[in-house]
């Protein structure tokens, strides 16, 4: 599927690909149903890209050098995304790190083992953060500290390298958990997102209005400020 997608013109993210082909999945074996599987198809025989695939508009069998470079620009565009993906995860995983560090160093928290839990007296106790990602209300975040006057704080870690793609990562990823932290937790949790790169004003200020906290890597003294101010 991955590499189906990639042979089409546009090509879409996973996500779009579900909404767009009205198959609403990607999964192999949901693919089993003849109708999910023939939507899918459909979309994806409609968009194929024909200067990569030149034969298949003629009815033809492709040339041998046709079939080499259709593969070659078919991987090139995959390795392209796959590195971008992945370039956008280790960034993630460099600011969470940056976080904990600046918490530990200049807030004077104390790290330790991280643990799921669903009640706040299960989480960190004031002046805790936990080492690593932990599942918080049956949702993951990226780092969760408990401040110095007794309430919780989950924050997510977001990259986003265009102003589009900041309306998922912010918008709706992390609104999202938000939500569900304040329903289960009300005001005892502050709930929000390290941010770094592209992100359209827009996204930010409804975000900020929707209840989320937002600082950004660059200037990691907001937070810290905040956090030391809860002594």
């Amino acid at each position: 599927m991955y590499v189906l997608r990639a042979m089409d013109r546009p090509t879409v993210s996973e996500d779009d690909f579900k909404s767009l082909s009205d198959a609403g999945t990607t999964s192999r074996t949901r693919f089993k149903d003849g109708a999910l599987a023939g939507s899918a198809l459909e979309y994806l025989s409609r968009n194929l890209n024909m200067d990569v695939l030149p034969w298949i508009e003629d009815g033809r069998s492709p040339r041998g050098d046709e079939r080499k470079a259709a593969c070659i620009a078919v991987a090139a565009l995959i390795a392209d995304q796959r590195t971008k993906t992945d370039l956008r995860g280790n960034s993630s995983h460099s600011q969470e790190e940056d976080v904990r560090r600046a918490l530990v160093e200049r807030c004077g928290m104390e790290s330790i083992a991280n643990h799921d839990f669903d009640i706040a007296k299960d989480g960190p106790l004031p002046g805790q953060v936990f080492a690593g990602e932990t599942r918080v209300a049956g949702s993951k975040a990226d780092v969760v500290l408990g401040l110095y006057d007794g309430r919780l704080m989950c924050l997510e870690c977001k990259v986003s390298n265009s102003e589009v793609n900041s309306y998922k990562r912010l918008n709706h990823e992390t609104l999202d958990k938000v939500t569900k932290w304040r329903v289960a937790f009300g005001r005892q949790c502050v709930s929000g997102a390290v941010l770094q790169g592209c992100y359209k004003t827009k996204n930010l200020i409804d975000a900020q209005e929707a209840g989320a906290f937002l600082f950004w890597s660059s200037h990691l003294e907001e937070l810290e400020e905040f956090v030391n101010s809860t002594k």
